[in-house]
């Protein structure tokens, strides 16, 4: 490794420790409250470095948010691949999103937790869509198999697709994200300190599956 390639692997090491730290403060703490200098702190950097790598806490928590949903869906993908999806039925495809985000829940509340308050932190601070592209570019491995996965539908005709698509799946695939987030957090009526909450998100999946069904 010559010199160039041995400050760049440097500089690399050092984004994804402030990535992995800001992460786990920004869930213990939420995002508001915190400071850069506690990121700085946590991460083993000076604050004029973490300056550098991101100007301000918003550039950070976005590349934060990015970084994490990335992580996680490269490892998805790594088990399922893109390319895989015409190899089964639309609705087990379906079914197997579902899944996902249930498996979620029991071993990733971190990062639905990040997620949830993500999304209260960039509505409040007004954040404009081109500030989120890199974000975005991180969720095309899902937003790809949800149009695949519907256009295989109409082929096979598994599920229903007498539902325009974007409606489809919010209503679906997007409330079960929802009742994720939701139980992972623990807002929701009669909740307990770490109570599993899994037989009622399975029940909340079977509804799903109920409605999207067809009757072929």
């Amino acid at each position: 490794m010559n010199g160039a390639q041995k400050k760049s692997s440097m500089k690399d090491n050092r984004r994804k420790a402030i990535i992995n730290e800001a992460f786990q403060i920004f869930v213990e703490k939420k995002i508001e409250p915190v400071s850069m200098g506690e990121v700085a702190e946590a991460a083993g950097v000076g604050r004029a470095t973490l300056f550098r790598y991101y100007p301000n806490k918003l550039e950070l928590v976005i590349a934060v948010c990015a970084a994490k949903w990335k992580e996680y869906l490269d490892t998805l993908d790594a088990k399922r691949p893109l390319e895989s999806i015409g190899d089964i039925p639309a609705i087990d495809r379906f079914t197997f999103t579902l899944d996902s985000y249930i498996d979620m829940y029991r071993h990733h509340k971190d990062l639905l937790q990040y997620n949830d308050n993500f999304n209260h932190y960039v509505t409040h601070e007004g954040v404009k869509e081109k500030q989120l592209e890199e974000f975005h570019a991180s969720l095309y491995s899902v937003n790809t198999r949800l149009e695949w996965m519907y256009e295989k539908a109409k082929e096979d005709h598994t599920f229903r697709t007498d539902i325009p698509r974007d409606e489809l799946f919010r209503v679906t695939v997007h409330t079960m994200m929802s009742a994720c987030v939701h139980y992972a957090g623990g807002f929701i009526w009669g909740a307990r300190d770490n109570k599993d909450y899994t037989p009622e998100l399975l029940r909340i999946k079977e509804m799903i599956l109920n409605y999207v069904k067809t009757s072929e």
